[in-house]
């Protein structure tokens, strides 16, 4: 039996990269070839740890990481050296993750995984400073894009796995769209543009509110549905306070029932800054959605043909010009199935994209 410790290194939370790393875990756990455990910190979502504790997972919770540092290297190293791992497989946006890279180095563990799910981070100075030592600690590189791993692991040699989803669940239901309707309070004639992603800068918050702004104005029967939250919250409230659009943007927060607020939605907005692979606009496109994106983000995510790839420098009258001329030639039903067809011949089905991970497993 393998035995691999996991790390998120953003945390545990609900965001896409923890749904990404649930979604290859409920596949491997399938095999009795895994012993797979999760390192958890204080502050990570308890509904987040129960899912992994139903797939077999152990749950290893050590302190914060930024709080208390001191404490997490050692309790980290302790873990680790008493785990008798095979693998080390550690999820992160930067080179900051080159600490339990190189713990894990000097333990022994010979199989040391660092996967990339970003194509730039905040903190520079700091990755560019760490690098060296970085690209030296890992055996094995894997990033979620091509953009992605070129930025991180400039020429060292990467492989790239798929931010892979589970497709039945975003199946369009009529009568699942009508629930999720009515639990968010929109009328039937009304035209709902959604969001997910955590409340940071890479998201670009700001900029969609006034995108929405100032649709709203040309179609005063909308609303806008952000689900997400984060440390950037206040400047999301600030936001929709300043295009006075307070009425129609519903904050809706974190969620875990995606697929089924994917069915209320009837076009998918993204304007992020930067971004590795978005999970969440594979998640629109297998529900569906038409989504209208940043050029800033991969173009490894137009798997389907309703992606629209926008600059963000034409500004928000471009982008609401747009949002508002968008024309359908097939019905929602139509489009998911077409979709999820288009997703699993991509390599975005979980099904099949787990196989290659067992496959860099095995070969480590």
């Amino acid at each position: 039996m393998t035995r691999i410790l996991v790390e998120n290194l953003n945390g545990l939370d609900l965001g896409g990269i923890t749904t990404h790393i649930f979604n290859y875990i409920s596949v491997l756990q399938r095999s009795s070839d895994y012993k797979i455990d999760i390192v958890v910190t204080v502050q990570e979502n308890n509904d987040v740890i129960d899912k992994f504790k139903s797939l077999g997972c152990g749950i290893i919770h050590l302190p914060h990481r930024q709080k208390q540092l001191f404490r997490y290297i050692m309790a980290l190293c302790r873990i680790m050296y008493k785990g008798s791992y095979d693998i080390v497989h550690i999820h992160g946006n930067s080179a900051t993750a080159v600490l339990e890279l190189q713990i894990a180095k000097w333990l022994g563990i010979k199989a040391r995984i660092i996967h990339n799910h970003s194509s730039c981070c905040q903190h520079k100075i700091l990755n560019k400073l760490l690098l060296p030592g970085y690209r030296r600690s890992f055996t094995q590189a894997i990033a979620c894009s091509i953009e992605a791993g070129e930025w991180l692991y400039g020429e060292t040699q990467f492989t790239i796995l798929r931010n892979a989803i589970k497709v039945e669940p975003f199946i369009f239901n009529v009568d699942k769209r009508k629930t999720m309707r009515c639990v968010f309070g929109f009328k039937d004639d009304e035209y709902v543009v959604g969001h997910i992603g955590i409340f940071m800068e890479a998201k670009n918050h700001s900029f969609l509110i006034e995108v929405f702004a100032k649709y709203h104005a040309l179609q005063p029967k909308s609303k806008l549905l952000l689900i997400g939250d984060g440390e950037l919250r206040h400047l999301v409230e600030a936001a929709i306070d300043k295009n006075k659009v307070n009425d129609c943007v519903i904050l809706a927060g974190l969620r875990s029932d995606i697929p089924d607020v994917l069915q209320a939605i009837d076009i998918f907005l993204f304007p992020s800054i930067y971004e590795g692979m978005p999970l969440s606009v594979v998640e629109a496109q297998a529900s569906g959605l038409p989504c209208i994106i940043s050029d800033a983000v991969t173009k490894m995510v137009n798997i389907g043909e309703d992606v629209i790839q926008l600059p963000l420098s034409k500004g928000a009258d471009y982008w609401a010009e747009y949002l508002g001329n968008v024309k359908y030639e097939l019905s929602r039903q139509e489009r998911c199935e077409r979709n999820i067809k288009l997703i699993t011949k991509a390599g975005y089905n979980i099904e099949t994209e787990a196989e290659n991970l067992m496959r860099i497993y095995k070969n480590l």
